[in-house]
């Protein structure tokens, strides 16, 4: 019988982030052991759900150890990474003779003085069980490093932004791992780095045509898989950065063809891809300008899914500087303020200092008088994939010039209107609302939003020049540098 090892870690991290993350904040999201699969599918867990399904369907014996998550942030502490790393180490050495390791994780976990969290964990399973089938689902802003790719049979990256494909990509891992444990195929990988640094929305024209065109090209003449890492901006790893990766059935110069020619395809749509981003102040002007209800603006530099502190209040200011009534603005991470609402209760008027605490990237605070609207214990929303997310504790502020601004205290970014709606907001009736958040907003929003644009506000990194921000990723990268293959 096929003996199947189900587990991971997952987190993603910004480099720039100047407060760590914690065994808290795994602890937030969880950390299972042996026990995801237990409760409903949630955002992290549900690959564990599917290759836990698809296994039993087809006979196999599944062993299931650690999976722990956590909300992207800082450089994770030593000890914690360190902690997890044996903990799943601990459980497949437990696990015994094992024909297949599927592992859920992200790629771009960094910890103290471990560049390349995953990498490292791949290699030590590699080294535990030598002859193993070893698959990772990875996000598709991962750092592929040599290690990854050296350690792992098969790594499986998302193809969506926003990552709806989650579960579809979990089925795509099980189902080539598993082939190849029976010996139907042997994957073989070829990559090609795209020098590029830019976010790549898959929604859209012309992202969605390369998208399509990646997926045509599976299942036949011997292509396994062909994928797109846009890797993660934030994480200043000397890895880091955007790669085609193709698996081929033992054909390695096939599948190192296929890589150089969807590179060349992504370069060539680099001025169709590259969005600009305006400031807080134009953005709310271009909103009203269109004169619709509602229209959605991405606050995407205070993206708790990008490690942001998600308490910035640029753009409130940007509206009440406007005249705005009735915009909605959220979810703002303010602990402090929310247990302050949890104890007065709805219905109290008082003077609040909101936002601007999280780190120095989080700008002002302001001081505003406000009206408790809503109070809601254990709120949450549904994720691009449909499992919930606990938002945690989350209020409703009526502020004395009429914005409305939605409050939590366990830090998470927007994915979908319910997590307003399911307070009592009646976004139709909202000029514009405010979603922290870069893309996973727009599977929820775009169908019901009458625009959506997308703002920079000055917590923002620059990443096109004229200084590249990276101390330790080298500075040959497109925008920085108009041909960074040049040289070559």
């Amino acid at each position: 019988m096929t003996r199947v090892f189900i587990g991971g870690i997952a987190t993603e991290t910004n480099s720039f982030a100047t407060i760590p993350t914690t065994m808290r904040d795994f602890d937030l999201l969880g950390v299972h052991r042996g026990t995801a699969t237990a409760a409903a599918p949630a955002h992290f867990t549900a690959p564990l759900h599917r290759w836990r399904a698809l296994a039993e369907a087809a006979g196999c014996e599944v062993v299931e150890g650690l999976m722990a998550a956590a909300q992207p942030g800082g450089t994770t502490l030593a000890p914690v990474w360190a902690a997890l790393k044996a903990m799943l180490l601990e459980d497949i050495r437990a696990a015994g003779d094992v024909d297949m390791v599927l592992l859920n994780l992200h790629g771009a976990m960094i910890a103290d003085a471990e560049d390349d969290c995953e990498g490292t964990l791949l290699r030590e399973i590699r080294a535990i069980l030598p002859d193993a089938v070893i698959g990772a689902e990875l996000d598709l802003h991962c750092h592929l490093t040599d290690a990854m790719v050296e350690a792992a049979t098969i790594l499986m990256p998302y193809k969506e932004y926003p990552h709806t494909d989650i579960a579809a990509r979990a089925d795509d891992l099980w189902r080539l791992a598993y082939q190849t444990s029976r010996g139907e195929i042997t994957p073989v990988a070829g990559r090609a780095e795209a020098r590029m640094v830019s976010v790549w929305r898959t929604t859209t024209p012309p992202m969605d045509g390369f998208v399509a065109d990646m997926v045509a090209r599976e299942g036949k003449d011997g292509v396994l898989m062909v994928s797109f890492c846009h890797g993660f901006a934030l994480g200043d790893v000397p890895q880091q950065g955007s790669w085609v990766l193709v698996y081929t059935d033992g054909d390695p110069a096939l599948a190192q063809s296929i890589a150089e020619e969807f590179r060349v395809k992504i370069w060539e749509l680099r001025d169709q891809t590259r969005l600009k981003l305006l400031g807080a102040d134009e953005t709310v002007q271009q909103a009203l300008a269109l004169h619709r209800n509602f229209v959605v603006i991405a606050d995407t530099a205070d993206n708790a899914g990008s490690g942001a502190g998600s308490d910035s209040t640029y753009l409130v200011t940007a509206l009440q500087k406007a005249g705005v009534r009735g915009a909605v603005v959220g979810m703002i991470f303010d602990p402090g303020v929310v247990e302050i609402c949890l104890g007065v209760g709805e219905g109290a008027a008082m003077r609040l200092r909101i936002g601007g605490k999280f780190s120095p990237q989080s700008g002002p605070p302001l001081d505003l008088d406000v009206r408790v609207l809503t109070v809601r214990e254990n709120h949450s929303q549904t994720t691009v994939g449909g499992p919930r997310m606990s938002v945690g504790n989350a209020v409703v502020l009526e502020t004395a010039d009429g914005l409305l601004l939605v409050l939590n205290d366990q830090r998470t970014q927007v994915f979908h209107p319910d997590v307003f709606e399911r307070l009592g907001l009646d976004l139709t009736q909202a000029p514009i609302v405010v979603v922290k958040s870069v893309q996973h907003f727009h599977a929820g929003f775009a169908p019901v939003a009458s625009a959506v644009l997308f703002a920079r506000t000055e917590s923002a990194i620059q990443f096109e020049g004229p200084v590249s921000p990276f101390k330790r990723r080298g500075a040959n990268y497109w925008p920085l540098v108009d041909d960074p293959f040049a040289a070559e």
